[in-house]
Formats: structure tokens, sequence, C-alpha cells
């Protein structure tokens, strides 16, 4: 503990008994009140009315000053001159002349501030402030503090004001030097630049600061709550971490016992993942807290301490330590009789530990109580999504987001009314139905827009969105729109937990365009950085990439690992045995195993109603049997999965299903006429199919195209059409090299 610390303690310390000590700052305020009622009385006296922009830059001016910290004279200054708070001239100069009087004339000046009958003459009714506002009991407060001083503590605050005024005196000189030696310099090298308005340093302030300028309980009190509530929801419109520090450093200084600064400073380094600096102002809150409380409500606060050192483990994966902060969390919330805190504790512990939850509406009580709200919702969703995972009947799963719908439409929680948009699009692209999961995510950016109450813009349900769009518009072969999306979402949502959403995405579209390229060095690089984030999804991809390059050894063994696997989801499983068969084939050699690997995950994904991953196996399943020689089979599996593929495709697959089809279709053609009169018709599918892949720069894949119909008019004896595909092989192999290893590839 600090010497600040534990002088604060010391009984006999005479700032102890003070609620809030008076500071040069609050007496220039004081003042500055007083001025502004003796202006508006001479105006009332001389029959004119004070204008109304003035009296609304003052009270805006008067709100900034009671509810924000001290500050120094030459700041105080420089925002009464300021365009915002701009106040009358006159006033300004009664402002001047009342502050150097204390200056020059000595100690009496303040002795009319240090008498409450005349505090009681600035609540007069016509011209002077309501004794029942904010600005009527911050008076009274100082009112009161002031005539409560002793002689020497006035002969010491009168000496504080001087020191106040002459510091800032000097300041404003320095820079009005400055800012005339910019302005000569400036207009020296140009005459189009401009100077941009001063704005006030947190820096500076922090250095020149004077020593009995300090914060009160009540601004630290808004200032937490304020940053907390936009870390929360708008993290873009809260201070910079350094800024948000050094203010905090202040608070501290000030007030070392405040457990709310060092709860905050908690939250300002768990943003920025140090898990070292945040331990240790949480510890440093949970030891300052008994101290700021007495009696039994002393012990109510350790449990909530103990539910945030479970979150923050639960936030860089330390599982067992946030379970043991749980189960200490329970113990208390249950000999204090918290049940919110307990109910809490219940959800972060099954959120953490449970593995198998059975979502039907019966297991989600109805709640009457307020507080229980919140929590009400969220364990809706968590159940919704936990549901989706494991590969619940859809119709439950939506019925149960209705009740959540309700809950929160009827007790305005416009958070979780955005975050239950984001989940069911998340669930349309889940069940493969994209266009509808586009739609939910245009709904949720659109009402953003008309949501005047709460500060959810900056919600984690808005970066989802946003990822998910952009990688939407990736697999359509937007990559303008999809590059848009995450810079946008990049300059929003700059840190974790939210930047994990847009990073992901960014990962699988690296990933899929080095895939289209050829540019294995660089996808493996994306991979690893896929891993980072999430454990499972980078595995996958790089077996995914071992495929595409033909490393089918090495891909099996990947996937072997993944699908023992104890935390792999159902829509993980589908894509693991789907994997698993493209490496049981190859260009020559079809394994029946990569038959068996699909029908499973053709059950598998039928059982948990994902369509769009049941139309993709058929696609497969038809170019297994293509290969086996089963072209009618083939062709009957193609037209069960192209209506879906179509419908809610990627530009990829789509391409790839028109490539299939065809094949399917000549070869299922009973004589070499039939064939060729097909092949002709569908000349304009793999045009279609030519032009998809040349989008998305998917070059190998242009050849394959090239090169299976030049062959198959060579087959059917066609050589006009063979030579006029071959020459455009040839002339497009010449701008786009692609290396030969490459082509026929089965991914």
């Amino acid at each position: 503990m600090h010497f600040e610390e534990l002088e604060a303690l010391n009984p006999r310390n005479p700032s102890v008994g003070l609620i809030d000590t008076p500071t040069p700052h609050k007496v220039a305020v004081l003042v500055l009140v007083d001025q502004y009622i003796r202006a508006k009385k001479a105006a009332a006296d001389a029959g004119l009315e004070y204008p109304a922009h003035l009296r609304r830059n003052f009270c805006m001016l008067l709100l900034k000053l009671i509810q924000y910290p001290d500050m120094t004279f030459s700041d105080l200054y420089q925002l009464l001159c300021s365009s915002k708070y701009k106040i009358d001239d006159y006033h300004l100069e009664c402002f001047e002349k009342v502050i150097g009087n204390v200056f020059s004339m000595g100690l009496e000046t303040l002795f009319d501030f240090c008498e409450m009958q005349n505090i009681e003459k600035m609540f007069a009714e016509q011209v002077g402030v309501s004794q029942f506002s904010i600005v009527g009991l911050y008076i009274r407060r100082v009112g009161v503090v002031l005539e409560r001083l002793s002689f020497p503590e006035m002969v010491a605050l009168h000496k504080n004001i001087c020191l106040y005024y002459e510091k800032g005196l000097r300041s404003l000189t320095a820079s009005s030097r400055k800012h005339n030696r910019l302005e000569s310099l400036l207009i020296d090298e140009s005459d189009n630049d401009t100077i941009e308005e001063p704005v006030l340093d947190t820096e500076t302030v922090h250095l020149d600061r004077n020593q009995h300028c300090k914060w009160s309980a009540k601004q630290v009190e808004l200032f937490v709550n304020q940053q907390c509530n936009l870390l929360e929801n708008n993290e873009l419109r809260a201070l910079t971490p350094i800024e948000m520090q050094s203010k905090l450093n202040e608070i501290i200084r000030d007030n070392p016992l405040s457990a709310q600064a060092y709860f905050l400073s908690y939250m300002n380094q768990l943003r920025l993942r140090d898990i070292f600096g945040a331990l240790n102002a949480l510890h440093t809150a949970f030891d300052r807290s008994p101290m700021q409380i007495m009696g039994q409500s002393e012990q109510k606060g350790f449990q909530y301490f103990s539910v945030n050192l479970a979150v923050l483990h639960a936030s860089f994966e330390h599982r067992r330590e946030a379970l043991n902060a749980l189960k200490e969390c329970i113990m208390l919330a249950q000999e204090c009789g918290d049940k919110r805190c307990l109910d809490l504790a219940n959800s972060w512990y099954c959120l953490l530990n449970s593995k198998h939850i059975d979502p039907f509406e019966k297991c989600i009580p109805d709640v009457e109580d307020i507080g229980m709200i919140q929590s009400l919702s969220l364990a809706i969703q968590f159940v919704v999504m936990f549901g989706a995972q494991c590969g619940y009947l859809p119709l439950d799963l939506f019925q149960m987001l209705l009740k959540s719908d309700e809950v929160n439409s009827k007790n305005s929680r416009p958070e979780h009314v955005s975050d239950s948009l984001a989940l069911r699009s998340a669930l349309w692209c889940t069940y493969g139905r994209h266009e509808m999961s586009a739609l939910y995510s245009q709904l949720l950016l659109n009402l953003k827009k008309t949501w005047v109450f709460g500060d959810v813009s900056n919600s984690e349900s808005v970066c989802k969105v946003l990822s998910s769009l952009a990688l939407w518009f990736h697999v359509q072969g937007e990559h303008q729109l999809g590059v848009v999306l995450l810079m946008h979402a990049r300059s929003r949502f700059p840190r974790y937990p939210n930047a994990i959403n847009w990073m992901i995405s960014e990962c699988h579209v690296s990933i899929q365009q080095a895939i289209y390229r050829c540019q294995w060095q660089e996808a493996s690089k994306w991979c690893c950085q896929l891993y980072l984030l999430d454990k499972n999804d980078g595995t996958l991809q790089r077996a995914m990439v071992y495929i595409a390059k033909g490393y089918y050894n090495e891909a099996r063994h990947i996937l072997q690992e993944l699908q023992n696997s104890a935390d792999l989801d159902v829509l993980g499983q589908v894509r693991v045995l789907v994997l698993m068969a493209y490496t049981n084939m190859s260009s020559s050699i079809t394994s029946t195993e990569a038959i068996d690997h699909l029908m499973r995950a053709s059950v598998l994904s039928a059982s948990a109603y994902m369509e769009y991953e049941n139309a993709l196996i058929g696609v497969l399943l038809a170019e297994v049997m293509l290969r086996m020689g089963l072209p009618q089979k083939a062709l009957q599996s193609m037209k069960n999965s192209m209506d879906h593929i179509y419908i809610n495709g990627g530009l990829y697959d789509r391409a790839k299903t028109d490539f299939t089809f065809v094949r399917c279709l000549v070869k299922a053609g009973h004589d070499r006429n039939i064939q060729q009169q097909r092949l002709r018709k569908a000349l304009p599918i793999l045009e279609r199919a030519i032009e998809s892949y040349r989008k998305l720069e998917a070059h190998a894949k242009v050849l394959d195209v090239f090169v299976y119909v030049a062959k198959t008019f060579d087959e059917l004896g066609v050589l006009s059409e063979r030579n006029k595909y071959a020459c455009k092989f040839k002339n497009y192999y010449t701008e786009n090299p692609v290396p030969r290893e490459y082509l026929n590839a089965i991914y």
C-alpha cells in the first residue's frame, strides 16, 4: 500500500473529514455563476433580454464544469473563449476583474462567498439559480464548505487561488506567444495552411495540474460510469487507452482508495490484452473496496470481484482458474443471498463447463424479477446458439428466439434485440440460407440508424454482421465491397474481443484467395494466424490447403486428429468428413472410403438440417460416381443438389456445380451424337463457369474447363472445336501460368 493510501486511512488526517475540499477551481466556478447572475440582472434592469444563445452556452458550460474534474485557469479561460462555450464579453470582463481582485486585493474579497446569506442571494426567482437544480445544489455545497473553514484554512485557500491564477496567466502568456510565432511561421511558408483550434491535451493538463485541484467523489463516479458504459457498448467513443490511464492516474492520486478507478483500469488493461496489468488492477480494486464500504454491505462486493476474476481468466482461455473463481463466487453469493450474482455465476459456469444442453422452452422459466431479465435473455440466446451447434430442430430454436424478442421488447433492451438479430443471421447461415442471413444483417445495420435510445451502434452484434457480410461479398466475387466492409469493421472495432470477428473473416478471405491463386506459402501464413484465433477452424483450413496442394497424407493426419477433438460442433464434423473424402480421391484413383465418408457426412448434415452442406456433399458424391463409371446416378445426384447451390451458393460453388453437371450430362449420353449435342448445348453453362472462375482468379480451374472441352471434342471427332478451345487454353496459360501438378485437382 502506498503512502497516500495510508495517509487517507489516518483518522487524524484533517482532509478526511471533508467530503469535497474547496479548491481554486470551485471558487472560480462560483465567481463565474455570480457574475452571470449580475450580468443577467443588469440586462433585466435595463429592460433588455439576455440573449438566448448566451444562456444556452453558459448552461452547457456549467454542466461540463460541474461534471468534469478541476482544470487549470488557462484551460478554463480557453474554454470560456472557445466557439462552443463562448460567453458574453461583459460577463468575461467582470469575471476577470473579480479573479484579479482576489489576487491583488487580498483575503477580504473571499469573505463574500463565506457567508450563506450572500449565497442565498443567488437563488432569486427571476434572474437567479433554482436552489433545487444541479447548479443550485453545487453552489450550496461549495458555500457550506467555505463557511465552515477556519481562518488559517481561508488563508491557505487564498494562497492556493493566487498560485492558481498566477500559473494560469503565465501559461496563457506563453501559449499566446507560441501561437503568434506559429502564425508568423505558417504565413511565411504558405498562405493556404490554417491553424487548428487549440485542444485540451490530456498529458499537458496532467503535468501542469495544480496539486490543490482534485477530482471529487461524484466526478469520479460519473467518469467511471460513462467510460465503463462506452467500453461495453461503443469503445470507439471511449477514451484511448493512454488518455484513460492518464485520467485514472490523476483520480488515483486524488482518491487513493477509489476502487471504481482501479476497476476501470482493469477494463482498460483487459481491452489491451494485458493479463498482468488487468489482474493487478482487479486485485487492487478488490483490496480497496472494503475500505469504502461499511456494515453488512461490505461483504456484498466480494462475489462480484470473483465473477470478474473468472471473466478475466475465461477471456484468456484459462478454464481451470475461471472455474475455481466461479465456485468461490457461487459460495459467496449464497452466503449473501445475492440471487442475481448467483444466476450470473451459474450462467458463466454453464458457458465454461456444459457440453450437453437440452434447448427446449420448458427449461427456461418465466422470471418476474426485473434484475433477472437480462440473464433470461442471454440464457435463451446461449441455448439457441448451443442448440444450433448440436443440431437441434430449427423450429424450436426460432420459437425460443421469439420468446427472447418478447422479453427484450417489453423491457426496452436494444442491445439484446441487436444480439438476437445477429444470432438469427448466424442461424440462417448455418442452415445454408445465405440470402436470409444477409437480409437479417442488413436489417440490423438499418435499425441502428433508427434507434435513438441506448448506445449500441458499436456493439458486438454489429461487428459480427459486418464480418459476415464482408465474407459473403468475397464469396460472391465482390472483392472491393468486401475489402471496404473489412476496413470499416477494422476502424470501428480496433481491439479485442470484438476485433476477433473481422480478423477471422479476413483470414478466411485471404486463405481462399491464396488457394485460388496457388499461393501455398501465403495460405499457410494465414492458417497460422487463424489458428491463434480459432484452433479448430485454423486446423481445418490448413487441411484444406494441403488437399488443394495435393498433400493428401498430411491432410489425412491432421483431419484424424481434429476428428478426435471433443469440442467439435456438428458443422465442423460434417466438414471434416467431407475433407476426409477428398483425401481418398486423387486425379486417377478414387477409394471406396470416400463414399463411406460422404454418406456419413450426408446423414449427419441431414439430421442437423444443414441443407446447403448436404447439397455440396451431393455434388461431391456425383463427382465420385462419375469417376466410378456411374454417370446416370451422378446426374441424378446433381439434379437433387443444384437448386440449393444456385439459390444460396457462392460464386465458386456455383461454377463448380456447373462444371460437374455438364460432365455428368455429357457422360450420361448413350451415343456419341447425343454426347456431342449435349456438349454444344452446355457450352454457355461452361462459359458461365469460366467467367466465375476468372472473376475469382482461380486460373487452374479455368484451364481445367478448357482442357475438358478440348479433350471431349477430340474424343467426339470435332476437330474445329477442339482446336478452338486448345488455342484458348494456350493463350490463357501464357497469360496466367499455373504449375502442371495443380491442373485437374479434385478440390
